[in-house]
C-alpha cells in the first residue's frame, strides 16, 4: 500500500494534507513521499522527501487553476488539516507550534543526520584533577558515541536548524536516559522511537471491524442465471429491489426474505412472462419523493414503475431515446418534495441528459386520461408536448466514449462522470457549462466512484486494482494509493458515520479501509455458489449498494446470487461522557519528576498523562495480555513503574517508553493487590490474595525474569489475603489483610515490629463454613468454565456497586458476615510524623469499612482514636492520602465522594480514657465519581496543589486540594493549562459539562428529595418489617456510637457550593426542559388531585367494584340514598313491560330488560311473575312507602351502568 501518512497532533486529522497554490511545495513534498516496505519500523513512520520536483511543481499549478471561479463546497477536514500543517521555508526548519510531539515529527533524513553525529561523537575526557606543574591532569576517558544533555540538545538542535526545543529536548533526554546514567546513545535513542512507532502503529491498526457476522447469501432464481446489474432500495416499507440485466425485478425484504418479482414486458397479457424482444437492462434508480423506480435499457428507453402500492406497476414508458441511457443520478429537494427534481443519465456516446420535473409528487408526464390499462407511453420526440411538467437539455461530448457512473453535486451545481477513458477518466462540469472543468487522467480509466460532501473527498476503483483517494479540486495527484485488491475494483462506497471506504472487486472480495489512515482493516471473501474454481466470476455494472440506518448493511451481488454483510456498528462513538479508559480503573499514580500521571484498567491497558494539559503521551497496550491490572506504584527514581495483574504476574516497565524491563514470576495464580520496591535493599516485595510477603532480588539490571523467593524470615503469618502495603522510610513495612488482621514488620530483621491486630481465630465450625462456600465456588466456576481468582474466589472490593448487606442471604450467612471482623482496605503511613521524636503520636492509618483509625506503633496502647468518614452507612473507604507534610488527610469512599481533613493536630497524643471518637476538621468535601473512588493521589506542583483521582466510573479527575475545583478528565478532547485557571472546567462539574446528557448529576437526587410525595396515602405496603435493625444485630460499640453522633450528612456538589456562595440559583435541568416540564405537570396534578379528594384511600377507590376507574371513583359525590317518586314519569314500554313506581326495586333496576319483543311481564320478587290484570290490587299488598327499598343514586352514572357486567368508560 502506497500512501503519504503524516501524524497529527491536537484537533482531528482526518485527511492527509492537500495541495493548494499557496503551500504547494510543502504539500509536493508530502505527497511525494514513499514508504519501503522491506524497511523498519522507523522507516515506516518517516517521511522520504524527493529533492528533485521541479516538473511535479509546475504540474500541479497548472493543474490546479486559479481564476476558473468555481464555488468549491465546504471541506472541514481538509481545510482543518492545511491550516494545521506547517510550511516548510526549508526541508530542515520546524515550527514549534505545530510540532508538540517532536519525535514523531523527525523524518527520514533527520534521522540518518543524527546516526552520523552520535556514530562520529567522540567526547572529550572528563577532568577530574586539574594538573599542576609536577602532576599530570586527572582524567576519565567517556565511551564514544554517548552524550550528555548538553551535547544531545546541541546535536538535535543542529539537525532541526531550530533551538526552540530546548526544554522539550530535556524531557525527552530523561526519558531517553532509562538507565539513569546521564548518558544516551543510538542504540537507546533508536530504541525510544521504534517503541513510539510500533505502539503508534499498533493504536492505528487497533479499530473495530465492522462487519462482525457472516453475510447472508441469497440465490435470485428468478434472473434466470443472469447477473443483477443494480440493487435498490425502496421505502415505506423497506424493500431491496434486484433487477436483472434480462429485466426480471425481485423484491427482498431486509431481513433477505424473498417477496415477489416482476419482469418488464410490453404485452401486459402475456402471461408467460417472456419478453418479445431482446434488450439488456442498463441502470435502475429509486425515486423517493414520487416514489418511482426509473430502469434504463439497450432499448433506448427508460421506464417508471410505481412502488407507492404494495403491488409495482410500470407508470410511465419514455421510448425511442436517440442514444442508450447507461446511469442515472436522481436529486430532488427534501424539504419540498413536489418541487422541481432532476433526473441525470450518461449515455454511451459520452454526453450527460437532464430532465427537470416541475411536479415530480403530482405527475411526471402531462398525460390525460386512460381508460385502458397499460403504461402510458411517451414518444422522446414529441417530449415537447409535455413542457408543463418536464423539460429535457443535453450536455455534449463530456465524455468520448460510453459514462460508466454519475453523480450529482446540488451544492455547486456540479455534476461528475467517469469513464474508462484514461484522458478523460473522471470530469467535473458545471452543469451550466459555465466553468472550467476538472479533468482527472488515470491509465485504466475508472469503474467506480463515491463522493462525500462532508469529508470532502473522493473515492475512485479502477482495473488497475488501486483505489485512490482525491481532493475533488486537485487533478494532478491522488492524496493517497490504496493497493490490496488483486483483481479490478467495480464497486466502492464512503461510510461518512465510520469514516471508512468498502470496496469491490471483480474476486467477489470486500475489502474495508480507514480515511484517516489509508490501512486496510477488514476483507470478507464472499464464496458465492455460482462461483466457479479458476474462473471469474460475472458481476452487473453496480455489483455494490450500501444501504444506510437503519438497516446499516452493504449489499452486493455475483452473478445471480445477492449477498448482505450486516454492519456491526453505524458511527464512531461519540459519548458525551467522557471517558478516560473503556474499562474500570484500579488506579492513578503521580510522578512528579515527569509531571505525568499513569493510569490502568482492567483491560490491560496502562496510559501515561500529561498533567499540565491532560494529553495523553504513551500507551501500554495489553500489558497484561487479557488479565486486569489491579496495581500500579512508582519506584523512588520515578524512573520505573510497575504493575500487577488479576493472575499474579507482575512487570516492571520503563516509565517514558513503555519498555519491559523485568518479568516477576507469579505465585499462586493470585491477585496482586501491593507492590512495594526497595530501592536501597534492590529487592521488591510483593503481597495479594497468595496471604505471602514474596521477595524478589533487583539487584542485576539485566535480567529480564525475577524468580519469586518465599522466603520472608518473619514467616507468613497472614491467614487471609493480604489487601494492602505501605512503606516507611528507612525499615517499617505495614501489611494487612482480609480478616483485619494489620502487622508492622522491620525490613531489617523481617521480623514483626508490632502486631497492631490480630485476625480473627478461625474455630471448626467457621472453618467447615468456608471449606463449603469453597466447594459451591469451585463446582460454580467449573460450571462457567473460569479459573479460580482467589483463593476463597471473593470479588475484588473495588468491583462491589455496593458495599452494604446483600437481601436473599440466609441468616446464617448474615450473622457469619455480621461476626466478622471488617477488612483493612488501606493503610497509610504518615511519614511526617515518623521523623519526629514523639514516640506517642499516631503514625499509621487504616481505613476498615468507612472507620479511620490512628495507630500508634509505640507502647502498649496502639489504637488511638477512630471516625466514621462516609455520609452514610454501610460505606468504605478505599483510597487515602495525605500531602507533604501530612497537614490534610485525603479520603475517596465507595459513594463517590471525596473529603479533606485537616489531622495537623488530631491524634497527637493519647486521652486520658478510651479512645479519640471526635472527627477532625473538615476542610473540603465534594462528589468526585458516580461509582467507588479506587484511589487518590496528592500531586505538588509549580502552580499548586492537586488532587487525582480515579474510579470505577471508567474515569481519573484532577481537583484543587483545598477547593474541589474541578480541572479536567483525563481523555477529554479539550486539553487545560494548569497556569491558566480560564482553560479549567471550573465552575463546571462533570455532570454540568454537558447540561442535556447529564442524567447522572447530584441535582437529580436533591431534586427528588426535595419532591412532595405522600407516602402515607401510597397502597404499597411498607418493608420495614423486613428490615434488620440495630437492636437485632449485636453490633460493636464504635459503630452504634457513630451512626448516633454523625448523622448521614450529604456531601455537596462543587456546583452547589458556588451556587451557595454567589447567592445565586441556577436552573440548569439535568434532564431536558420538556422532561423537567412533564415532571412538575405530573407533581401540580397530583397535588391538586390530593386538595381536592382529601386523603385517598384503598376503600374509597374500590367502592364500585369494577364499575369504575379508581380516579372516577375519586370523583364520585358522597353517595346518599334517595326514593323513587311515586309519580315518576314511566316510559309506555315500562308501562307495557308492568313496571310501576311502587314495584321497582334496586335488583330490578339492575335487570331491567329494555329490549323489544322481551317477555311480557316483569320479573317478581323470588320468581313470581306479576300479571298486568294484578297490578292494580297489588299496590294494597305492597310496602308503604317508608319501607320501599332504596337505591344509591350516582350523579355521573347513567342508566345502561344499571345493567349487570357494565363497566363506565
Amino acid at each position: 500500500m502506497t500512501s503519504s501518512v503524516n501524524g497529527f497532533d491536537g484537533g482531528y486529522s482526518v485527511l492527509p494534507p492537500i495541495l493548494s497554490t499557496s503551500n504547494s511545495q510543502e504539500n509536493l513534498d508530502i505527497n511525494s513521499n514513499s514508504v519501503d516496505k522491506n524497511s523498519n519500523n522507523v522507516d515506516k513512520n518517516s517521511n522520504n522527501s524527493d529533492k528533485n520536483n521541479t516538473s511535479d511543481i509546475n504540474s500541479n499549478k497548472t493543474g490546479k487553476g486559479t481564476d476558473d471561479g468555481i464555488s468549491l463546497p465546504e471541506a472541514p477536514f481538509s481545510s482543518i488539516l492545511q491550516s494545521r500543517r506547517p510550511t516548510y521555508s526549508d526541508e530542515n526548519s520546524f515550527d514549534k507550534d505545530e510540532n508538540v510531539r517532536l519525535e514523531e515529527e523527525i523524518k527520514l533524513h533527520h534521522l540518518e543526520q543524527l546516526m552520523n553525529r552520535f556514530s562520529k561523537h567522540k567526547p572529550d575526557d572528563i577532568l577530574i584533577q586539574a594538573g599542576t606543574g609536577f602532576f599530570p591532569a586527572k582524567t576519565q576517558a567517556r565511551i564514544p558515541g554517548r552524550m550528555n544533555l548538553k551535547e544531545f540538545k546541541q546535536t538535535v538542535s543542529e539537525v532541526l536548524a531550530t533551538d526552540e526545543y530546548d526544554d522539550y529536548l530535556e524531557k525527552l533526554f530523561m526519558k531517553l536516559d532509562s538507565s539513569v546514567s546521564g548518558y544516551v546513545d543510538w542504540n537507546e535513542f533508536c530504541t525510544y522511537l521504534l517503541l513510539l512507532y510500533r505502539e503508534n502503529d499498533y493504536m492505528r491498526t487497533k479499530r473495530e471491524i465492522p462487519f462482525l457476522v457472516e453475510p447472508k447469501i441469497r440465490h435470485i432464481v428468478q434472473n434466470r442465471q443472469e447477473q443483477t446489474t443494480k440493487i435498490v432500495a425502496v421505502d415505506g416499507p423497506t424493500r431491496y429491489v434486484t433487477v436483472s440485466r434480462e429485466g426480471a425485478i425481485s423484491v427482498w425484504y431486509p431481513s433477505m426474505q424473498y417477496d415477489k418479482y416482476y419482469v418488464i414486458s410490453d404485452n401486459e397479457e402475456d402471461t408467460s412472462q417472456k419478453r418479445r424482444f431482446k434488450m439488456w437492462v442498463t441502470d435502475a434508480i429509486f425515486m423517493p419523493n414520487c416514489h418511482k423506480i426509473a430502469i434504463a435499457s439497450t432499448s433506448r428507453d427508460i421506464r417508471f414503475f410505481d412502488t407507492s402500492t404494495a403491488q409495482y406497476f410500470e407508470e410511465y414508458h419514455l421510448f425511442a431515446l436517440p442514444d442508450v441511457p447507461y446511469c442515472f443520478d436522481y436529486w430532488y429537494d427534501k424539504r419540498n418534495p413536489n418541487s422541481e427534481s432532476l433526473l441525470i443519465f450518461g449515455n454511451d456516446t459520452g454526453a450527460i441528459n437532464l430532465m427537470y420535473f416541475s411536479k415530480p409528487v403530482t405527475q411526471l408526464f402531462d398525460i390525460p386520461f386512460k381508460s385502458d390499462g397499460g403504461a402510458h407511453k411517451i414518444f422522446m420526440q414529441n417530449l415537447d408536448q409535455h413542457s408543463r411538467y418536464i423539460r429535457h437539455t443535453v450536455i455534449p461530448d463530456v465524455h468520448p466514449e460510453l459514462i460508466r457512473q454519475v453523480q450529482y453535486l446540488p451544492d455547486n451545481n456540479m455534476i461528475i462522470s467517469s469513464c474508462a477513458n484514461p484522458s478523460k477518466s473522471m470530469i467535473i462540469s458545471d452543469i451550466k457549462c459555465l466553468k472550467k472543468s476538472y479533468v482527472f487522467k488515470i491509465d485504466k480509466g475508472v469503474e467506480c466512484f463515491d463522493f462525500s460532501k462532508k469529508l470532502n473527498i473522493l473515492v475512485t476503483g479502477s482495473l488497475d486494482h488501486c483505489i485512490r483517494l482525491w481532493n475533488p479540486y486537485v487533478t494532478s495527484k491522488p492524496m493517497a494509493v490504496l493497493e490490496g485488491h488483486g483483481t479490478g475494483v467495480i464497486g466502492v462506497k464512503i461510510h461518512e458515520g465510520l469514516l471508512q471506504v468498502f470496496s469491490y472487486s471483480k474476486d467477489a472480495v470486500v475489502k474495508v479501509w480507514d480515511i484517516k489512515e489509508h490501512a486496510i482493516l477488514q476483507t470478507v471473501v464472499l464464496k458465492f455458489p455460482s462461483s466457479i474454481h479458476g474462473r471469474m466470476p460475472e458481476h452487473g455494472q453496480f455489483p455494490i449498494h450500501l444501504q444506510p440506518s437503519p438497516q446499516s448493511s452493504l449489499l452486493v451481488t455475483c452473478n445471480d446470487y445477492i449477498g448482505l454483510l450486516k454492519l456491526g456498528r453505524t458511527s464512531i462513538p461519540r459519548s458525551e461522557t467522557v471517558n478516560t479508559h473503556d474499562t474500570q480503573l484500579c488506579c492513578a499514580i503521580y510522578n512528579p519528576v515527569f509531571k505525568q500521571v499513569a493510569t490502568g484498567c482492567d483491560s490491560s491497558v496502562i496510559a501515561l498523562w500529561d498533567i499540565e494539559t491532560g494529553n495523553k503521551s504513551v500507551v501500554f497496550s495489553n500489558a497484561h495480555g487479557e488479565e486486569e491490572i489491579t496495581c500500579m506504584t512508582f519506584d523512588t527514581t520515578y524512573r520505573r513503574l510497575f504493575s500487577g495483574a488479576r493472575n499474579g504476574t507482575i512487570k516492571v516497565w520503563n516509565f517514558q517508553n513503555g519498555h519491559n524491563l523485568h518479568k516477576l514470576e507469579a505465585v499462586a495464580e493470585a491477585e496482586v493487590t501491593g507492590i512495594m520496591p526497595l530501592v536501597d535493599k534492590k529487592v521488591i516485595l510483593s503481597v495479594g490474595w497468595s496471604r505471602q510477603i514474596t521477595i524478589y532480588d533487583d539487584s542485576d539490571p539485566d535480567s529480564m525474569y525475577l524468580q519469586a523467593q518465599k522466603n520472608w524470615k518473619g514467616g507468613q503469618l497472614h491467614k487471609d489475603d493480604i489487601l494492602t502495603i505501605d512503606f516507611c522510610p528507612p525499615n517499617l513495612l505495614c501489611t494487612a489483610s482480609f480478616d483485619g488482621e494489620i502487622i508492622v514488620w522491620d525490613v531489617e530483621t523481617e521480623k514483626i515490629f508490632v502486631r497492631l491486630r490480630k485476625g480473627q481465630v478461625s474455630n471448626l465450625e467457621r472453618l467447615e463454613y468456608e471449606r463449603a462456600k469453597k466447594i459451591e465456588n469451585m463446582a460454580s466456576q467449573a460450571a462457567d468454565g473460569s479459573r479460580p481468582r482467589s483463593m476463597n474466589s471473593r470479588p475484588n472490593s473495588r468491583h462491589q456497586k455496593s458495599h452494604r448487606v446483600e437481601r436473599g442471604e440466609t441468616w446464617e450467612e448474615l450473622l457469619y458476615r455480621c461476626s466478622q471482623t471488617a477488612p483493612v482496605d488501606k493503610v497509610l503511613f504518615l511519614k511526617g510524623r515518623a521523623t519526629g521524636r514523639n514516640l506517642e503520636v499516631s503514625t499509621l492509618i487504616t481505613s476498615e469499612g468507612g472507620y479511620i483509625r490512628f495507630w500508634c506503633l509505640y507502647g502498649a496502647r496502639n489504637e488511638m482514636g477512630f471516625f466514621y468518614a462516609p455520609d452514610f452507612p454501610d460505606e468504605s473507604v478505599l483510597a487515602m492520602c495525605t500531602n507533604n507534610n501530612n497537614s490534610l488527610l485525603v479520603t475517596g469512599d465507595t459513594q463517590g465522594n471525596v473529603k479533606v481533613w485537616d489531622i495537623m493536630t488530631h491524634c497527637i497524643k493519647f486521652q486520658d480514657r478510651g479512645r479519640i471518637k471526635a472527627k477532625p476538621q473538615l476542610e473540603a468535601a465534594w462528589r468526585a465519581h458516580d461509582a467507588a473512588i479506587v484511589s487518590v493521589e496528592f500531586a505538588k506542583h509549580d502552580t499548586g496543589d492537586y488532587v487525582i483521582t480515579a474510579s470505577t466510573d471508567k474515569t481519573a479527575r484532577i481537583w484543587t486540594l483545598r477547593e474541589g475545583h474541578y480541572i479536567g478528565t483525563l481523555g477529554q478532547k479539550k486539553s487545560w493549562n494548569l497556569k491558566d485557571q480560564s482553560t479549567w472546567a471550573h465552575p463546571k462539574t462533570p455532570w454540568t459539562m454537558n447540561d442535556v446528557s447529564s442524567k447522572k448529576d447530584t441535582g437529580l437526587l436533591s431534586f427528588l428529595q426535595t419532591q412532595d410525595f405522600n407516602l402515607e396515602d401510597s397502597s404499597t405496603a411498607s418493608d420495614a418489617k423486613s428490615q434488620v435493625t440495630e437492636n437485632d444485630l449485636d453490633l460493636p460499640e464504635e459503630a452504634v456510637e457513630s451512626k448516633k453522633e454523625a448523622s448521614p450528612v450529604k456531601s455537596r456538589s462543587p456546583e452547589q457550593e458556588s451556587t451557595n456562595q454567589n447567592g445565586e440559583n441556577t436552573d440548569e435541568t439535568f434532564l431536558g426542559i420538556r422532561v423537567e416540564k412533564e415532571l412538575q405537570r405530573k407533581q401540580a396534578d397530583r397535588k391538586g388531585r390530593r386538595d381536592n379528594f382529601g386523603g385517598i384511600k384503598m376503600k374509597k377507590t374500590q367502592q364500585y367494584g369494577k364499575l369504575c376507574s379508581p380516579f372516577q371513583a375519586l370523583s364520585v359525590p358522597s353517595v346518599m340514598d334517595i326514593k323513587i317518586p311515586e309519580n315518576m314519569p314511566l316510559s309506555s314500554r315500562m308501562i307495557n313491560k308492568g313496571y310501576t313506581s311502587l314495584n321497582l326495586t334496586e335488583d330490578k333496576l339492575m335487570n331491567m330488560d329494555f329490549s323489544y319483543g322481551g317477555r311480557e311481564t316483569p320479573p317478581g320478587e323470588q320468581g313470581e311473575a306479576v300479571t298486568r290484570k294484578n297490578v292494580g290490587g297489588s299496590r294494597v299488598s305492597m310496602r308503604d312507602d317508608k319501607s320501599r327499598n332504596s337505591v344509591r343514586s350516582t350523579p355521573k352514572i347513567y342508566a345502561p351502568v344499571f345493567k349487570k357486567h357494565h363497566t363506565v368508560a
